[in-house]
């Protein structure tokens, strides 16, 4: 009896101590101040929230793996994506440890198990995941960019012939339109607010674009500039030997996939009509079959 009262004393002179320091240390307005300020990162549910608590004990060592500039070369990278789903480079390094823990602990499961035909390409494919994800979205969003350049062109040189001025007339289009084309034309304008001319403005954005189109149009827009050609008669000759890009390059791609479609046609059609005729043959002279054998 004693005994529990020591340790009941006790738990109760540690909950006291913990509020107390609770107390010392706290205003009493920590969670109307949480209400009212910005997050510095957007909540996230589900695995992504598993990944960003598995990875965040392990985040200062992968800053330390990847050196500075390797971190520099995938914050561009990062940049040129468009920042998918408001990744930053702290949460992209946070999940990419996460993912490579995950993929050595279930590989080093798999190969004790003897499974290590399956361990090894799920170490790979773990390890390797963010960067393919990193990778598929930059290419989306500069198929989409180049998709959206000529039609954005045509309605900003209508609106440079209607009178206004170039920067007026990007920020009115930009206003109108939405999607990538539109996001890299803020920020464009937002640098040339600050200060920044606008070649240098054009030529950063040729430079985190990578796109032949958005390169193509930025090219020919400076030569334009230089050259004292009316920028209304410039923006619509660019439109369209952009557009006359993008059709070209479409076709590429549409004969690109030519053969993996035959390939596809060869690999899953073809079995399945050999088998139904072959099972049609047997079936047919399935009694001179069965004399045979």
């Amino acid at each position: 009896m004693p005994e529990l009262l020591i340790a009941g004393a006790a738990a109760l002179l540690a909950v006291f101590g913990m509020v107390s320091g609770r107390l010392l240390t706290s205003t009493g307005l920590e969670d109307v101040e949480a209400e009212y300020a910005p997050d510095a990162e957007p909540r996230q549910r589900g695995f992504v929230a598993v990944l960003d608590r598995v990875g965040a004990p392990l985040l200062a060592l992968a800053v330390r793996l990847h050196g500075r500039q390797r971190l520099q070369r995938l914050d561009t990278a990062i940049r040129r994506a468009g920042r998918p789903e408001g990744v930053t480079l702290t949460m992209f390094v946070r999940r990419e440890a996460a993912l490579v823990l995950f993929g050595l602990l279930f590989g080093l499961f798999f190969t004790l198990q003897g499974l290590w035909l399956v361990g090894v390409p799920l170490v790979v494919a773990l390890g390797g995941w963010m960067r393919l994800w990193l990778v598929t979205e930059a290419n989306r969003r500069r198929r989409q960019i180049d998709a959206e350049l000529p039609d954005f062109l045509d309605v900003l040189s209508v609106t440079v012939t209607a009178g206004l001025g170039f920067r007026q007339a990007l920020e009115r289009v930009c206003d109108l339109h939405g999607g990538a084309l539109a996001a890299e034309m803020r920020t464009a304008l937002q640098e040339m607010n600050v200060g920044a001319s606008r070649r240098q403005t054009f030529v950063a954005l040729r430079e985190r674009n990578r796109s032949a189109t958005v390169g193509t149009f930025v090219t020919a827009l400076l030569q334009a500039e230089e050259l004292g050609v009316p920028l209304a008669d410039a923006l619509t000759d660019i439109a369209s030997d952009v557009r006359r890009e993008h059709a070209e390059t479409v076709r590429q791609r549409a004969a690109r996939a030519a053969p993996m479609v035959s390939l596809a046609v060869t690999m899953t059609i073809l079995p399945g009509a050999l088998i139904l005729m072959v099972s049609a043959v047997l079936i047919a002279n399935a009694g001179v079959l069965g004399d045979l054998f």
